[in-house]
């Protein structure tokens, strides 16, 4: 393996660069052969030909790259340079990286030792005595054509103040400038790719497919932070504050979710604010506007999940119709019955219906003027 590189990077990354350079083009941009790619074997981190050994039970590989597609636009990525990142935990007093259940591996290089002791020592006294793991975090973005605010999308993770953040993009294969942006980021998103999806729920499954973070968050185009310091009192899984706007008439209405739903009827909080814990659960494509609450559900959460307090999370809330709600509805509704009693499943019914009814009425008196 070869040797952290710092150089070009933000100082607050903490960057392993996995690979001799004979993966590697001799060319400038220094990207991964495409022979050797899908061939990558480090046993001392579980890999083995570019996937990483997980558990038995797992319901699929963790890859480093997503598998060859003949409709692929375009990749690339620190990865495809050779360098990741990974979860920390301090053994001995000497900072190890781990496997995807957190347990150490081998000892981390001097470099990384240094930089994560650096994060350290300059938080409060009381912190430090805590610390004995640095978990990845993966942000995950899915986009489409989304050039007007990918953009500020892409930098409210950038700026993250917690040194282990890892960042995925998953383009539909948009034509509107949208890899522009990305390619402008080129040296610090960790892999992006832009190909063509099966929806929404089919791309953020790619996302999770290669995400090596402990805990995972999707923050679409249009979404973003509203803190550069919404993982610094860190708890996997965890709900964070969610700000949001609705539009009624011609107003914006702000709203701000400082305390869950209940998680029997729907999200108790939008996905975009869900820390989740990364079990290596896909998403059911089956359901094109819920698959978030089946997701949400098969982790086993509720409403007990600890809050990451601040107003730190802005998510896109615009453009649902009519339509598109009958259907979210239905498919609520069916999640709901194969989750809870029948019981239950009677009482969601008659709320949503008199959901649905409230909304119609609220159109009526603004939108239809």
């Amino acid at each position: 393996m070869g040797n952290t590189i710092f150089k070009k990077y933000s100082t607050a990354t903490l960057l392993y660069k996995i690979l001799n350079d004979e993966y590697l083009m001799l060319s400038e941009d220094g990207k991964i052969k495409n022979g050797c790619k899908y061939n990558i074997n480090i046993p001392e981190l579980k890999i083995q030909n570019s996937k990483f050994i997980g558990k038995p039970e797992d319901k699929f590989e963790t890859l480093l790259f997503l598998p060859p597609n003949p409709q692929r636009i375009a990749e690339g990525g620190l990865r495809t340079k050779g360098l990741f990142k990974f979860s920390y935990k301090l053994v001995d007093n000497q900072w190890h990286i781990c496997d995807l259940e957190g347990n150490p591996l081998t000892p981390a290089p001097k470099e990384i030792q240094e930089k994560i002791n650096e994060y350290v020592n300059g938080l409060e006294d009381s912190d430090k005595r805590a610390i004995t793991q640095l978990p990845l975090i993966t942000v995950i973005t899915v986009v489409y054509n989304g050039a007007k605010h990918l953009e500020e999308t892409i930098q409210s993770v950038l700026n993250q103040t917690y040194p282990n953040v890892e960042y995925i993009i998953i383009d539909g294969g948009s034509t509107d400038g949208t890899l522009d942006i990305i390619k402008k980021y080129e040296d610090k998103i960790d892999y992006w790719v832009s190909e063509p999806d099966e929806g929404i729920y089919d791309a953020m499954n790619k996302g999770i497919l290669t995400a090596l973070g402990k805990g995972l968050l999707f923050l679409n185009s249009g979404d973003k932070f509203l803190s550069k310091n919404c993982f610094n009192d860190l708890k996997i899984p965890a709900f964070l504050y969610c700000t949001y706007y609705i539009r009624v008439g011609n107003k914006l209405l702000k709203r701000v979710i400082s305390k869950p739903r209940n998680y029997k009827l729907g999200l108790p909080v939008p996905h975009q604010s869900i820390l989740f814990e990364n079990r290596r659960i896909l998403y059911n494509t089956s359901y094109k506007l819920a698959a978030d609450y089946d997701y949400f559900l098969k982790h086993g959460y509720n409403n007990k999940l600890p809050f990451i307090k601040g107003s730190l999370v802005f998510y896109d809330n615009f453009g649902i119709s009519s339509k598109e709600i009958m259907i979210r509805d239905k498919e609520l509704l069916k999640i709901i019955k194969e989750n809870f009693s029948f019981q239950h499943f009677i009482s969601a019914y008659i709320f949503f219906a008199f959901k649905r009814a409230i909304k119609k009425m609220i159109r009526l008196l603004f939108y239809d003027k």
